[in-house]
This record gives structure tokens, C-alpha cells and sequence, in this order.
């Protein structure tokens, strides 16, 4: 999504620089070389709990906390110099390199614009990530910045901190795009976003993935699995799994690729793959560093189980057929909108289901069988959501420029 986005503004805006926030700055060169990388360290300790009342939030015993720390951040926002002032300060009597922070509110307050790319972190399971990326949309927002988001996710969102934020940024963006209709856009409308400013384009990684689809159908069955808090899945459950994937595999006389998105140590894909897989069948797994690489284990395929939203992009958006296994409500969600852009080849089989071993085995037979029928649906059906994709980030790119001038 990164990749795409950056790409269409680099062609849209060829003399402008293209500054992002990350932690890994040397692997986004690698994979983005025209990006410039910035250091998040100092929107970390920008967005510090009491960084401005300090500790004498322990004198509010009758007030929500979560209530106190927002309205902390909110004035903040109001009163950006003098927080900036007192918050190095703070922080610098104790030691922090507060250098750091300078060059944070600085990026926000040079930048011409500040766009939020492709992701499914508006979502409790990402609270705090979400609200970090959501005060940096609203610090622009507050230096008068135009802000817009491309390529969402929205929901479920329970969490009063993260809706307040939602409630407050969204509203303001000059640009929403989002990856489906079902939850996305009735979540946006909810919190007052006006439905002119609202795309429903699909997913940004669609571009990238499309780009590559072979000229016919691989004949192996791609697997993604993830053990994590959000994921609803756990050990017993990959037990059963695993047995039913493998039947099936001797049994349509092929083999089990495996299709890694996730290799962050709390929400690794690879952890699940080797006990799905065994290590014979991983052993160089580690080297699917980029999308490209996944991408291209995914072409091998003839259908694609999974348990993460991104596995099944890049599947659909080359033509191959995807079961969706949700053990979530953040899943269920994800799997269904996404079904719901392509349209055919995206079967969900919900593990509170009581069948739901039956189900999966079913499911992996029939999509094997109906492979080739609907291939060409879903490419264009991918097809689809690129023009839509490329029309909003031209429409938002010419918005810009008018506005400019």
C-alpha cells in the first residue's frame, strides 16, 4: 500500500519530496529509494501520557483518565507553542534528547500535505497506533495542513478514546478513500465524515499485485495463518486445521505453500507456518521480506487459505480463489468486505461455527473446483478497483493543485 501510494504521488508531484515516518528507515529505502526516511522517536515522546499536567493527574481521582489524557492532547493542539516549550523542557530536565521532538512538529509544520496510507489499524486491536497516527493528522489539521487518508480500513471500534480521535480527524480530512463498502464507509458516515468526501476504491496493494498475475492458474494451495490477540486463533485450533489442509493437499494431489504477511515477533506469520508446515517446508521463509516475494509464492497457487486480510489481496487481485478462516470479529469484518469487493472466490468460514472443520474442508473443495470458472471475474473485478484507486488519487492530486494556485 505504502509502495503504491508513494509511487502515485512521486508521478503526481515529481519535484516533491515524499518525507516518511518509520522506524526502519533503511528498509524503506530499499524498497521506496526516492522516500525520505523520518524517525518517529520524537512523535512518541510528543504523545507521552502527562507530558504536560505531569503528575498532577494523581490529584483528578474522580475523573476518567482516559478522559483527562485526552483533553491533555487537546490542548496541546491549542496551544502548540507553549506545550512544545514546556514539554522539552520537562522532558529535557529529565534527561530525553529532545531534539527529537523539534524535528517532529517541524515535518508536520512544513509539509504540504500529510496523508495517512492503506491500513486496517482504525480498529481497537491497534488503539494505540491508531491514536498516534490520528493526533498527527490532527497537528497538521491544527497548522491549517490539508490531510487526507487513502486506502482504509474502518472498525469495529469500541475503544471512547480511539472513536473521540475518529470523531475529531476524520471529519476534517479533505480525502477519504476506503478499501470496501459493507463496514468501512457506514463507520466513516458515523462519525461525521461528509459523504462527499468518501471514496470506496479497494485496496491500494492491488495495483502492485495485479501488476504481476501469471498467464494461468498455479496448481498448489497457498496457506496464512496467524496467531495473535486480534486473530482469534490459537494452537489447538492450527491443530485441526493443519489436519484438514494436509488430507486435502494428498488428496488433490498438489502442495501447501506457505504465504507469510506479518513477521512482526508479536503477530508472526511464521511462527504459524512452521507449525502448519513443518520446518522442511519453511526453511527459508524469512526471506519473503517483501511484497514482491510474497507475491510471487502466491502466483504458484491455485487457491489461497487464510487468516489474514492481505494474503487474500493478493490472491483475488491475481484471479486465485481465497477461503478466509475468521476467528474475530476484526476478521469477520475484513473478510466480508472484502468478499464483497470481488464479489465470488472469497469464501468465509467463521471458526464459531460448529461445523466449522467441515465447512473448511468443503470449502477448499469446491473453491479447487471452481478455480478456473471465476478467474476472470476476479481480475475484473481487480481491474475495477484500480481505475477507481488511480481516479481518486488524480482527483485528490488536481484538488490540491487548484487549491494551490
Amino acid at each position: 500500500m505504502l509502495i503504491v501510494a508513494a509511487a502515485r504521488f512521486n508521478k503526481q508531484f515529481p519535484h516533491a519530496e515524499i518525507r516518511i515516518f518509520t522506524e526502519a528507515p533503511d528498509r524503506l529505502i530499499a524498497i521506496i529509494p526516492y522516500g525520505i526516511p523520518v524517525l518517529l522517536k520524537g512523535r512518541d515522546q510528543w504523545h507521552m501520557k502527562w507530558n504536560i499536567i505531569g503528575g498532577l493527574h494523581k490529584f483528578f481521582p474522580f475523573v476518567s483518565k482516559s478522559w483527562l489524557f485526552y483533553q491533555e492532547n487537546i490542548f496541546k493542539l491549542k496551544y502548540r507553542s507553549f506545550s512544545r516549550w514546556w514539554i522539552t523542557r520537562r522532558l529535557g530536565n529529565r534527561g530525553y534528547d529532545v531534539a527529537s521532538i523539534h524535528a517532529y512538529i517541524n515535518e508536520v509544520e512544513q509539509a504540504d500535505i500529510v496523508i495517512a496510507v492503506g491500513g486496517g489499524y482504525i480498529t481497537d486491536s491497534f488503539e494505540g497506533h491508531a491514536c498516534n497516527l490520528l493526533q498527527t493528522l490532527a497537528l497538521a489539521q491544527a497548522h491549517g495542513k490539508p490531510t487526507a487518508m487513502f486506502g482504509q480500513g474502518l472498525g469495529p471500534v469500541k475503544s471512547k478514546r480511539l472513536l473521540d480521535w475518529t470523531k475529531k480527524v476524520l471529519p476534517n480530512l479533505a480525502f477519504l478513500s476506503l478499501r470496501e463498502n459493507l463496514y468501512s464507509k457506514p463507520f466513516a458516515l458515523s462519525v461525521g465524515v461528509s459523504l462527499n468526501k468518501i471514496d470506496v476504491t479497494g485496496d491500494d496493494a492491488i495495483t502492485l499485485v495485479h501488476s504481476k498475475t501469471p498467464s494461468s492458474l498455479g496448481n498448489a494451495i497457498g496457506i496464512n495463518l496467524r496467531i495473535a490477540s486480534y486473530s482469534g486463533l490459537h494452537k489447538e485450533v492450527l491443530d485441526k486445521i493443519k489436519e484438514v489442509v494436509n488430507n486435502a493437499a494428498t488428496e488433490l494431489k498438489t502442495e501447501l505453500r506457505a504465504i507469510p504477511i506479518a513477521n512482526h515477533e508479536s503477530d508472526s506469520d511464521v511462527h504459524a507456518l512452521r507449525f502448519l508446515l513443518g520446518d522442511e517446508l519453511v526453511e527459508n521463509i524469512e526471506i519473503l521480506d517483501t511484497p514482491e516475494k510474497v507475491i510471487e509464492q502466491v502466483k504458484d497457487c491455485r487457491i489461497v487459505i487464510t487468516g489474514s486480510y492481505h494474503a487474500g489481496v493478493f490472491a483475488l487481485s491475481q484471479g486465485i480463489s481465497v477461503i478466509g478462516i475468521a476467528a474475530s470479529d476484526y476478521y469477520r469484518h475484513k473478510f466480508e468486505g472484502l468478499a464483497d469487493q470481488f464479489g465470488v472466490g472469497c469464501l468465509i468460514v467463521d471458526r464459531e461455527n460448529i461445523a466449522f472443520l467441515a465447512n473448511l474442508k468443503s470449502a477448499i473443495y469446491s473453491s479447487w473446483d471452481d478455480a478456473d470458472n471465476i478467474r476472470q471475474t476476479l481480475l475484473k473485478k481487480a481491474q475495477q478497483q484500480i481505475s477507481l484507486s488511480e481516479s481518486a488519487y488524480l482527483s485528490f492530486s488536481e484538488k490540491l493543485a487548484k487549491d494551490q494556485n
